[in-house]
């Protein structure tokens, strides 16, 4: 796939799924609420880099890592970190390697949290869910890529099921819930006590 060919598959992703409601999200809204914002004030980058048709896990990994680096870099165009996003599309990895992204993501995204930074891999047989709805692969995208964003209040919902993850949460959270929560999606609510439950986690210990 050329490069070109794979840019215009993107834009048209972004345009026809990403920024539009879907009826298996679980929720209202656009598939991401933060696509179509960081569009308008000119702060979603993307980077296209070349891997070949099969790429080892480790160059994938090394990959993912770099662009982690190169997101903390950015002069972004937006002061709201909550619209700064970086796709990082890999139009010549073939279809049969795509497995190296899911490898690759498992191993980055530990890190990734640990900086303040959310990964997902995308790719056309991808098996990543809703945080809503279980049944619905909402990863899917025409040409492999992923992407990188900042931390925001809703990731809850993906960083509730691993103590170290959801303590980097709740530093950086945690006093939007203790102080009334008010306007904070009472799903966002549910999960984060759940998760302070389960790890006896006490507002003293985290709240910032």
């Amino acid at each position: 796939m050329s490069i070109d060919h794979a840019l215009v598959l993107v834009e048209d992703w972004l345009g026809t799924y990403i920024t539009r409601p879907h009826s298996l999200i679980g929720r209202p809204g656009p598939v991401c609420p933060f696509v179509e914002p960081a569009q308008r004030m000119g702060s979603l980058e993307t980077r296209v880099r070349l891997v070949g048709s099969s790429p080892s896990a480790a160059l994938m990994t090394e990959l993912m890592r770099c662009a982690l680096d190169e997101f903390d870099d950015i002069e972004w165009k937006a002061s709201n970190p909550n619209l700064h996003a970086l796709l990082v599309v890999l139009p010549d990895l073939a279809r049969d390697s795509l497995e190296v992204l899911d490898q690759a993501h498992a191993a980055v995204k530990s890190e990734s949290v640990h900086r303040g930074m959310m990964i997902g891999q995308f790719h056309q047989d991808c098996d990543e869910v809703a945080a809503r709805n279980p049944d619905f692969a909402v990863s899917r995208s025409p040409v492999p890529l992923f992407a990188i964003r900042s931390m925001a209040v809703h990731d809850v919902l993906f960083l509730s099921g691993r103590e170290d993850w959801f303590m980097v949460y709740a530093t950086r959270f945690g006093s939007r819930y203790w102080k009334g929560a008010r306007g904070v999606d009472p799903v966002l609510v549910t999960q984060f006590d759940k998760a302070c439950a389960a790890y006896g986690i006490q507002p003293p210990a985290v709240a910032t």
